[in-house]
């Protein structure tokens, strides 16, 4: 049963890292017809901005679970790294466990958050008048998958595994 938590942890979070890799390509697509639409018909796309923003909470809160597990979160070691590695692997399974609560506590909010924003029709005051819904709920789904990825951790750190995964072999090329 853990060991399909964590493959299932694991494909989702992949999943959401494509999907934020996706919303950085959007980005790029929307600011470059922007440019180009300026540049040659003094014509601007009103809804490029906007759309790029939510594009941008979408890359940063949907790539955050996988960043997790390809060890990509900024993290400070001198504790761990300076001690017994079983004292080290401790702090690290009391440091998981704070993120856990931290990562929780924001998944409620947010999630409370975007139930509100649905319940109450709530909207951008932008042209556009964007349901405060969408963000806020792809916000809510990524700190979600990123908890449940932190969970994932703890118990692989609990099985004595590695917590996190060589970013080679999980596909992405690392310059050295």
């Amino acid at each position: 049963m853990l060991r399909t938590y964590l493959a299932l942890t694991d494909a989702i979070a992949r999943l959401s890292g494509y999907v934020g890799a996706a919303a950085m390509a959007a980005i790029a697509v929307l600011i470059i017809a922007e440019v180009f639409m300026r540049g040659l018909f003094n014509y601007s796309l009103s809804f490029a901005w906007e759309s790029a923003t939510y594009c941008l909470m979408g890359a940063v809160f949907l790539g955050a679970a996988f960043t997790l597990r390809s060890d990509g979160h900024i993290r400070v070691n001198l504790l761990t790294e300076n001690v017994p590695k079983s004292l080290g692997r401790l702090v690290d399974m009391a440091c998981t466990l704070v993120g856990i609560g931290f990562c929780a506590f924001l998944t409620h909010a947010l999630t409370q958050k975007t139930l509100d924003d649905f319940a109450s029709g709530s909207h951008t005051p932008t042209p556009m008048e964007t349901p405060l819904v969408i963000p806020g709920g792809v916000i809510a789904l990524g700190l979600l998958m990123l908890t449940l990825q932190m969970v994932a951790r703890l118990v692989r750190l609990f099985l004595g595994e590695p917590p996190e995964i060589d970013p080679v072999s999980a596909g992405f090329q690392v310059e050295k």
